[in-house]
């Protein structure tokens, strides 16, 4: 006879989730640039608003979901902030980040109007901006969503406002911005992460140069333009003189001949 017939055994239980993201930028490009002589230096007035969905698609809660937000904001080696992060605001949680001072300040650099020259008429045509994992370069931003049940949605809005006179450091006549995020859960064991690519979501910012060239500049290639005219003009003339242009000798036609040929006379009887 047994004395215990209970047998305890230990099942490991797993259960899938799915997590959705994706998201827009609003507007999705923008123009920068300064030209005029001691224009104020300012940020755009207009804002650059971004939107993240995260949606918990699975048949099983997704437990303590993240969302990570990674931005582009200078230009390496420089740590000039190129964007200055205005308000965030998420429907589910909290979001984290690392505040600095707004600044809508130029950053010092070195005049060189020959250097402008150049750089305006061979400019870039467009240069890709990314973010690298843990890029110290990047805004990063973090959003901790709690546990979403299947079928719950999260939203997660930020405010920006670009610097033209920071992103005007950089010489390409375009930039676009490559702005990632992703959704996660809490590590586990016991939970399967079903179609791991639909958790990143990637929205593309292009800001465009106007191409109008600096005031120092316009100026130096009017400047160049009238002395290259104005000695264009000497040295054809100087030419011209030399293969005597100027001293060409003219005939000149005799008073008497050229009225007797102007007048014809008859002379004779009227009869006739």
């Amino acid at each position: 006879m047994l004395l215990d017939n209970m047998l305890t055994l230990a099942v490991p239980l797993k259960y899938e989730i799915e997590l959705n993201a994706h998201g827009f930028v609003s507007p999705a490009s923008f123009v920068y640039g300064t030209n005029e002589k001691d224009s104020p230096v300012t940020c755009m007035k207009e804002n650059i608003n971004f939107t993240f969905h995260v949606i918990s698609a699975g048949p099983n809660m997704a437990p303590n979901t993240n969302l990570e937000i990674m931005i582009p904001n200078a230009f390496p080696p420089n740590d000039f902030k190129l964007f200055n992060t205005l308000d965030i605001k998420t429907t589910v949680g909290q979001c984290f980040y690392n505040k600095y001072p707004r600044n809508c300040s130029p950053a010092e650099k070195n005049e060189n109007i020959l250097k402008d020259v150049v750089t305006f008429f061979s400019k870039p045509a467009k240069r890709q901006m990314y973010c690298m994992k843990n890029d110290s370069l990047c805004l990063q931003i973090y959003c901790k969503l709690g546990n979403m049940e299947s079928g719950k949605e999260a939203t997660v809005q930020l405010h920006l406002e670009a610097t033209p006179s920071l992103l005007e450091m950089d010489d390409a006549s375009a930039l676009k911005f490559e702005v990632r995020a992703t959704a996660s859960p809490e590590k586990n064991p016991k939970v399967i992460e079903l179609h791991k690519d639909k958790q990143v979501a990637y929205v593309y910012l292009e800001g465009v140069h106007h191409q109008k060239p600096k005031y120092r500049v316009t100026v130096l290639i009017i400047g160049i333009g009238l002395i290259v005219g104005v000695t264009l003009f000497l040295l054809l003339s100087f030419v011209l003189w030399k293969i005597g242009f100027f001293k060409r000798q003219y005939k000149p036609v005799p008073q008497d001949k050229n009225r007797r040929d102007s007048w014809s006379f008859t002379s004779g009887n009227k009869d006739d």
